[in-house]
């Protein structure tokens, strides 16, 4: 990236996504974010913003927006995970886009040294604080043209810069999101010691209560919307 590209990024403006080439990169919730990718200065870069959102999911997004950005800059530096490129308004969030595709929609297998790379970014991760508690989800798991690992979406992460057992209890969920998706989509690669680390995944997630509430709300305003409102 030339220094000249940079700049312009900083002088990004809530307004300035006029004129760019949009593409959405999230399917569109109301309670949730617009994610869009777009060209801006010969470049591509990524937005997430909850500017169009109703007024109190406006304000819990700026909450979310602020502890991303503060995550961001506790992994600045990390190869794997997308730079911080501005924040144009309260609402929103600039990343670099890393290009590829995600494990949830990509062709590619992941080979081996895929997964070597991948958890040493997790354990960086780690090692300054971070973790990232939402590594079951695919989505979240980027691999580019030439086969190389990232990690996105950092607004649900916990940060604790203090030493103690918590660390290692929070890290094993963690290592246990990594394991399902490298169980699921390589389960030739996974060792006896993953293997038991998935089948304590497993267990814990049936159990755990967020989630499943998470999965009612949804099929709730699924409901509502199909119901009433005559759209799936």
């Amino acid at each position: 990236m030339k220094a000249g590209e940079a700049g312009k990024a900083v002088r990004l403006r809530s307004n300035d996504c006029t004129g760019m080439t949009q593409k959405a990169l999230k399917k569109r919730r109301i309670y949730g974010p617009d994610v869009s990718l777009m060209r801006l200065d010969g470049r591509y870069v990524v937005e997430k913003t909850y500017r169009n959102r109703a007024w109190f999911v406006r304000m819990m997004g700026t909450v979310l927006v602020s502890w991303e950005a503060f995550i961001y800059s506790r992994l600045k530096g990390i190869s794997g995970i997308p730079k911080l490129l501005n924040r144009p308004d309260r609402y929103t969030l600039v990343t670099s886009y890393m290009g590829g595709e995600n494990l949830k929609t990509t062709t590619q297998k992941p080979d081996a040294l895929y997964y070597e790379n991948l958890s040493n970014i997790i354990e960086e991760l780690h090692r300054r604080g971070v973790y990232h508690l939402d590594l079951r989800n695919r989505r979240n798991y980027g691999i580019d043209a030439n086969g190389i690992p990232y990690l996105v979406d950092f607004a649900s992460c916990l940060w604790i810069p203090w030493r103690g057992k918590l660390k290692d209890i929070v890290g094993s969920i963690d290592w246990m999101g990594f394991v399902k998706v490298k169980g699921r989509l390589n389960p030739e690669l996974i060792s006896n010691e993953e293997r038991k680390r998935l089948a304590m995944g497993e267990t814990m997630s049936s159990l755990w209560l967020p989630g499943r509430a998470t999965r009612l709300i949804r099929d709730m305003i699924r409901y509502v919307r199909t119901s009433f409102l005559g759209s799936a």
